[in-house]
Formats: structure tokens, sequence, C-alpha cells
């Protein structure tokens, strides 16, 4: 029988970049995956399980890592914006990366 690994906690630099990384997934997989999926609730469940998988190696909670994710969601937004990924929602997605940068003030 193989030992049982138990990953170390993270950094606060590692806690960081798996945020940004985090980031990125959430938006690809509630922005996007979610228009071109043929069943929109099956990126949502997938963005739900890595989240969940991602804060419990960061040793953190669900509600942890989503307050740090949040700093980034506009950044992401915009390139998504830029890229002119999903025109459709171009303006929705202008009007929260504003939200959120209010936000942060």
């Amino acid at each position: 029988m193989a030992p049982k690994h138990h990953p170390t906690p993270l950094s606060g630099g590692d806690r960081k970049a798996l945020s940004k990384e985090i980031s990125k997934a959430r938006a690809m997989t509630t922005i996007l995956a979610a228009q071109i999926a043929d069943n929109p609730a099956r990126p949502r469940a997938t963005n739900s399980a890595a989240q969940s998988e991602y804060a419990r190696l960061a040793g953190m909670s669900l509600a942890e890592l989503t307050a740090a994710m949040e700093p980034y969601l506009p950044i992401v937004r915009t390139f998504v914006v830029l890229g002119n990924v999903v025109p459709s929602l171009r303006e929705r997605l202008i009007q929260r990366i504003e939200a959120g940068l209010r936000s942060e003030d």
C-alpha cells in the first residue's frame, strides 16, 4: 500500500500566484465555457470543484480563496473584453470590470 501524500500548505507568495491562476480559471469556466458548452452548468461545476481542491491544497477556506481571487477578476475580464472572445457579453463584462474596480477604492 502506497503512503498517503499530505501536501504542504502554500506560502504567501505561492497563494498569491495560485489566486491569480484560479481567477483565470474561474473566468474561463464561468464566462467563456458557459457560453459555448452544451450544458452551461458543467463548466460552473468544474470551476466549483477546482476552487474547492485549490483551497484544500492551499490550506485555506473557500471563502478565503474567493476573497484572494477578487482583485484579479477585473484584470481577467479586461483580457476577455480586449480579446473580443464573447462579443455578446462585452457590455456586461465592462460593467462588471467597472464595478470591481470601484469596489477596490
